[in-house]
């Protein structure tokens, strides 16, 4: 699925074995980023691990749908994302309009 340039999957303990990453890790692993994107542009990358969105946990898809969606009806034109990479925290602020 992909969302705001970013193709998203749900962290599998598979995929954290892999990855080498705590068996409990929770997010949505960036798989692919669209070159054109804002997410691009702002240094997200595939194997970051998106873990909030909005300052609220995402583990499923349907929870960063939900932060998107939440985010254009209050009228903001961007949702802070908390994303990882190899295991450092940084926020991304990525446009939704």
């Amino acid at each position: 699925l992909e969302v705001l340039g970013l193709t998203l999957q749900p962290v599998t303990a598979e995929m954290a074995q892999q990855m080498n990453l705590p068996p409990d890790t929770q997010g949505l692993v960036v798989t692919h980023v669209d070159a054109a994107s804002d997410a691009a542009g702002k240094g997200v990358a595939p194997g970051d691990i998106v873990v909030e969105a909005g300052q609220r946990p995402v583990v499923q898809l349907k929870d960063l749908q939900d932060r998107i969606t939440e985010a254009k009806d209050a009228g903001r034109k961007s949702l802070l994302l908390l994303v990882r990479r190899d295991g450092d925290p940084r926020f991304v602020a990525l446009s939704v309009e």
